[in-house]
């Protein structure tokens, strides 16, 4: 299970996913005036401050999480995979849609800086893709084998 390489990928894409609660998508100074927006009351916009943020968070690292006990049922496993990468790539949506909105919310003397919580769900959709690729691939090996027998 561990020796193939989707299973790094997976593993990969779970932390990205789940990375998201520690990584903030914009983050400001105690101090600053952006600090009045109520998404930004505790100085930084994560999942946790919108329910289909943390909805879709969760749904992708769990997938991700979920289909590497999946190994021997490789065609579930593409499929979990391939669902895991949609999800992030709704998350990656909807993260840079709530970004959008709050920088436009921004009094005109406050200012956000951008943070590593906005490359995860890209991270984990391309990890989630080549994941269900080499998953498809190792089938199609298994397939191939016990043709020629």
């Amino acid at each position: 299970m561990i020796q193939r390489i989707q299973t790094i990928f997976l593993l990969l894409a779970s932390a990205a996913g789940f990375g998201q609660f520690a990584a903030p998508y914009l983050s400001t100074e105690p101090g600053n005036s952006a600090t009045t927006l109520p998404v930004l009351a505790d100085h930084v916009v994560n999942p946790m401050d919108n329910p289909g943020l943390l909805g879709l968070c969760i749904l992708s690292g769990i997938a991700s999480l979920a289909a590497i006990f999946l190994f021997k049922n490789r065609p579930l496993q593409a499929r979990l995979a391939g669902g895991a990468a949609i999800a992030s790539v709704l998350l990656g949506a909807l993260a840079v849609f709530v970004v959008f909105q709050t920088k436009q919310q921004l009094p005109s003397d406050g200012a956000a800086a951008y943070g590593l919580g906005l490359a995860l769900p890209a991270a984990a959709m391309i990890l989630n893709w080549l994941a269900a690729r080499y998953i498809r691939k190792d089938e199609h090996l298994v397939r191939s084998a016990d043709r020629l027998r």
